[in-house]
């Protein structure tokens, strides 16, 4: 359900998909697959009709039906082309447990020139997804320095150099997009141009050169939208020029892209793909409703288990929540901000967060008395409640209500959070 107040129609977008514009994908086709044109009813290969609704972003349901059925046919299997655009449709659909399951099983399948390739490369797609930033940047690599089809190690080398930047090691990601010649091959037309110009775009962000940003995303989105690749799942190249283009002081363009990207996903349906477009919505265009927008998107993102979208989503909550006074709340999310980046890997983001937390100063909470204190400590030491009656010579009861008033001067609800509270009394 598109959100009250986004309802932006969409750009009538025409043109074929090229099915090699965003993967390294080969040039076999299907045996009876007819040849690709306007009217897709002419496509009978259950990969192509999947990667078909892929970029167009309309069926999502049906896209996700597509690739399972190709991924099952022998036939299908054993095409690099296939292969490549079922698990695509997968990787793109949020589908990423089925997605990594079918890679493992292809990974060393023989016989197949190309597939190798191009499975790596979506497995890394699926771990950075996941948040497994170690194993993504350990996939990418291997590509990076093996001797693959050009196309399918200047996809790698564009999304180690994402993944750098997005990590705060832009040195990391400078050396790497110069060692690799970002710039010169980006100039010789290659067919992987949207993903290499949505990698220097990451990084011009991540300088602060956001006009240059919006100039690369906007190229990206341009090459996409002429090929009929609308679906932001594929490369959410509108929301990000729009956080460029906010930073950069032009809310106008701002507005009007993360609003068309919140309509095209919407259109697709997939809880990650929704989420991430609503919560650039809230930082450009909020109007007001910035902490409902994002709580709403963190919801969506936290169903699809998108765990790097959703610690940027909790900072952004965190920074309102504390201009509002909510000093609590913020502090929850930006606590939570801070643990989500540590878990993906993300050093850059933790620091952020970090600094956020030391700027919102806990609330001042009533004391504990010694005995409050003595139980909660014995608590946190693992003790069960029945343990420390017997231990401190007291009914059950009389350590029930002590922790009960514990919890409710320290603001907390549970033994969970006891830890954390009595540190930051501390």
């Amino acid at each position: 359900m598109v959100h009250p107040g986004l309802r932006v129609p969409l750009t009538n977008i025409g043109g074929v998909p090229p099915f090699e514009v965003f993967l390294p994908l080969g040039r076999d086709r299907h045996p009876d697959t007819a040849s690709p044109g306007p009217d897709r009813l002419t496509v009978r290969c259950a990969a192509e009709r999947a990667l078909c609704l892929l970029v167009s972003g309309q069926d999502w349901v049906g896209a996700i039906r597509s690739a399972e059925e190709a991924l099952a046919d022998e036939v299908c299997r054993a095409s690099e082309m296939c292969v490549g655009r079922a698990l695509s449709t997968l990787v793109y659909g949020g589908e990423l447990v089925p997605a990594d399951e079918h890679s493992l099983l292809l990974a060393d399948r023989p016989g197949v020139a190309g597939v190798p390739g191009v499975v790596t490369l979506l497995r890394a797609r699926v771990a950075r997804l996941c948040g497994d930033v170690d194993r993504a940047r350990e996939l990418l690599g291997s590509l990076v320095e093996s001797d693959t089809g050009q196309v399918t190690r200047m996809v790698a080398v564009a999304w180690a150099v994402e993944l750098c930047a997005e990590c705060g090691d832009v040195d990391g990601a400078r050396a790497l997009a110069a060692a690799h010649d970002l710039d010169g091959v980006l100039a010789s037309g290659v067919a992987c141009r949207p993903v290499l110009l949505s990698a220097r775009g990451a990084v011009s962000m991540a300088v602060g050169r956001f006009g240059d940003a919006v100039a690369d995303y906007l190229a990206c989105g341009r090459e996409l939208v002429s090929r009929g690749v609308v679906n932001p799942a594929v490369m959410p190249w509108r929301s990000e020029a729009a956080l460029c283009a906010f930073s950069a002081g032009r809310r106008g363009l701002a507005s009007a892209l993360a609003r068309q990207e919140y309509a095209a996903a919407v259109a697709w349906g997939e809880s990650r793909t929704v989420g991430r477009a609503l919560a650039a919505v809230a930082v450009v265009d909020g109007d007001g409703q910035e902490v409902e927008l994002l709580e709403e998107s963190g919801q969506l993102l936290e169903l699809a288990q998108a765990w790097p979208e959703l610690g940027k989503v909790c900072y952004e909550l965190g920074v309102r929540l504390a201009a509002r006074g909510d000093v609590a709340g913020a502090r929850q999310h930006l606590g939570r901000a801070r643990a989500l980046a540590g878990r993906v890997g993300n050093p850059g983001r933790a620091a952020l967060a970090e600094r956020a937390l030391l700027g919102v100063a806990p609330p001042r909470r009533r004391a504990l008395t010694r005995q409050q204190a003595r139980i909660a400590r014995l608590a946190i030491a693992g003790y069960s409640n029945k343990e420390i009656a017997a231990k401190l010579f007291l009914a059950l009861r009389t350590v029930e209500f002590h922790l009960s008033s514990a919890y409710d001067k320290l603001g907390i609800t549970g033994r969970e959070e006891l830890r954390t509270a009595l540190t930051d009394c501390a």
